[in-house]
């Protein structure tokens, strides 16, 4: 085990943090999981952290992009990695060849996210299936993090790629996103201290530690929230992620 303040620190939060996203995400997964079927495309699957719920296809492949993986991790993913793609707007798909695709993620890294709906709509059997997810109230994540679209953008985007939309669905409401964004910043305190000057350093340490102590209640705060909202679909103003469900037009 690593003692270093910095490890202990980070499997702390590990252990005790409540993963709300992942609790929505397996909510809503559960419900299309039964008539999931044929051939799936899973885009930015890193290590397939959803692959149960897609038990029902005869085929589940997967893209992820190299750059995004540390040397350590990519034994592991490319294990995982059916293609190894730049973007996702040149999919190594025939066209009408996939029963749906799910990109949980990955829109918001996405430079021009119409020519990456009219990918998926290539690939896509006429009447296919798109899931999507992707981060809106919720900081930047990454240097090539890009873009926060709202639930308005998300069913344009999926209109003018040839999708008819199902749904735009939140994940819960603003309680949820005030857990999300709460927990966000707990992980990323410990960064955005390093870049502080000393007298700062010192001053936002205490209430940081004081939160640090206090993180097991708002953990089962966040456990409370979930119940409370996990099947609220409206809050689409409030939410930290977006949820999108859609089918190929069929000509």
């Amino acid at each position: 085990m690593n003692f270093r303040p910095a490890a202990l620190l980070s499997e702390y939060l590990h252990l005790m943090q409540f993963d709300i996203h992942k609790a929505m995400m397996h909510n809503k997964l559960k419900h299309f999981s039964p008539d999931i079927s044929g051939r799936w495309l899973d885009i930015g699957a890193g290590d397939q952290p959803y692959r149960k719920f897609f038990a029902g296809a005869s085929e589940y492949l997967t893209t992820n992009t190299k750059r995004h993986y540390k040397t350590e991790e990519f034994k592991h993913i490319e294990k995982l990695t059916t293609y190894w793609i730049e973007d996702g707007k040149a999919l190594p798909v025939a066209d009408n060849s996939l029963n749906g695709v799910a990109c949980f993620q990955v829109l918001s890294v996405i430079d021009k996210p119409e020519d990456f709906f009219r990918e998926i709509n290539r690939v896509l059997k006429p009447g296919g299936k798109l899931l999507l997810t992707s981060d809106f109230i919720y900081p930047v994540w990454s240097a090539e993090d890009r873009y926060r679209h709202t639930a308005f953008n998300i069913r344009q985007l999926s209109q003018i790629g040839g999708f008819s939309v199902e749904s735009v669905d939140s994940f819960g409401g603003f309680g949820s996103t005030a857990y999300a964004l709460y927990m966000r910043f707990m992980r990323s305190f410990p960064e955005l201290w390093k870049r502080k000057k000393a007298l700062t350093k010192i001053l936002s340490a205490i209430p940081y530690f004081i939160l640090l102590m206090l993180l097991p209640f708002f953990s089962l705060a966040g456990m409370i929230v979930f119940l409370i909202e996990k099947n609220s679909k409206q809050n689409t103003d409030f939410s930290f992620n977006l949820f999108l469900s859609a089918t190929k037009q069929v000509d």
